[in-house]
C-alpha cells in the first residue's frame, strides 16, 4: 500500500471539491468525471490489500435454516347455495278515469241602450324636469367646464405631446404629490386605485365617466381653487388613450 500516494490523491480530490463548493448548483461535467478519477485512484491505492485480506479468510458454510413445513389446509366443503324463489309479478296498475271538464254556461250578449260613453279626457303630458347632470354628481355645465375645455386645449396640443401606456407612471414625484393633496384630499390610497382603474379603460368615454361619478364629485373638482389642477389632471388621462 503506497500511503504518500494516497495523501497525494486525498489532497487532490480536496482542492476540486473546495472548487465545486463556490458554485455548487453550476458544477460543470467535466469537474465531475475528474472527481470519479480521483476517486478510483484512491480505490484503486486500497484496493489490492483488500483483496489478499479477503483470500486468507476462511469461508465457512452458511448455517441450513430448519424450517418446518407447513400444514396443509384442509378443504372446506363448499356451501350449498339456497335458491331464491322468483319475485311475484307485477300488479297491473288501474288505468286513471278520464276527467270530462264541464262546458262554461253561455253568457248572452246585453245590449246597451242610449248613447254611448263619453270618452275619458287624456291626461296631461307631465313637463320634463331640466337636466341636471347626465352621470352621477356633476351637472352638465360642470362636466363641460372640467372636460370639455380640457378636450379643446388638448386637441390644440396634440402635435406636442405624446401618448401614456401607464399612468401610474406618467407623474413625477413632487407632481404625484402635489395631486394627491390637490384633488384627491391627501388620500394616497383612492389616487393609486384611481390610476389603475384608468388604466383598465379603453377609451375616454369611458374614463369620463369613471371620472364624473366617483372622483371629480367626490373630491369636488369644481372649486375654484381646484378646477385649473382638475383640467391638467384631465388632459393627462386623455392622452392614455391616443
Amino acid at each position: 500500500m503506497n500511503l504518500k500516494q494516497a495523501e497525494i490523491i486525498l489532497e487532490k480530490i480536496n482542492r476540486l471539491y473546495n472548487t465545486m463548493k463556490l458554485d455548487e448548483r453550476n458544477v460543470d461535467v467535466f469537474e465531475q468525471d475528474l472527481m470519479l478519477s480521483y476517486i478510483r485512484q484512491l480505490y484503486d491505492v486500497f484496493a489490492p490489500e483488500q483483496k489478499v485480506v479477503s483470500r486468507n479468510r476462511p469461508v465457512l458454510p452458511k448455517p441450513e435454516s430448519k424450517v418446518p413445513p407447513k400444514p396443509e389446509p384442509k378443504p372446506v366443503a363448499p356451501k350449498p347455495k339456497q335458491e331464491t324463489p322468483p319475485p311475484p309479478p307485477p300488479k297491473p296498475e288501474p288505468e286513471p278515469e278520464k276527467v270530462v271538464a264541464p262546458k262554461p254556461p253561455k253568457v248572452p250578449k246585453v245590449v246597451q241602450e242610449g248613447p254611448p260613453p263619453a270618452a275619458k279626457p287624456a291626461p296631461p303630458k307631465p313637463t320634463p324636469a331640466p337636466a341636471i347632470s347626465s352621470t352621477k354628481g356633476l351637472s352638465i355645465e360642470d362636466q363641460r367646464e372640467l372636460f370639455d375645455d380640457a378636450e379643446a386645449t388638448e386637441l390644440s396640443e396634440k402635435l406636442s405631446q405624446l401618448p401614456i401606456k401607464d399612468l401610474t407612471k406618467a407623474m413625477g414625484l413632487n407632481e404625484k404629490i402635489f395631486t394627491i393633496n390637490e384633488l384627491f384630499g391627501g388620500d394616497n390610497k383612492a389616487f393609486n386605485e384611481a390610476l389603475k382603474t384608468l388604466n383598465s379603460f379603453r377609451n375616454f368615454e369611458e374614463a369620463r365617466k369613471y371620472l364624473s361619478e366617483n372622483i371629480a364629485s367626490r373630491f369636488d373638482w369644481t372649486d375654484k381653487a381646484k378646477k385649473k389642477k382638475a383640467r391638467n389632471f384631465i388632459r393627462l388621462v386623455q392622452r392614455r388613450y391616443k
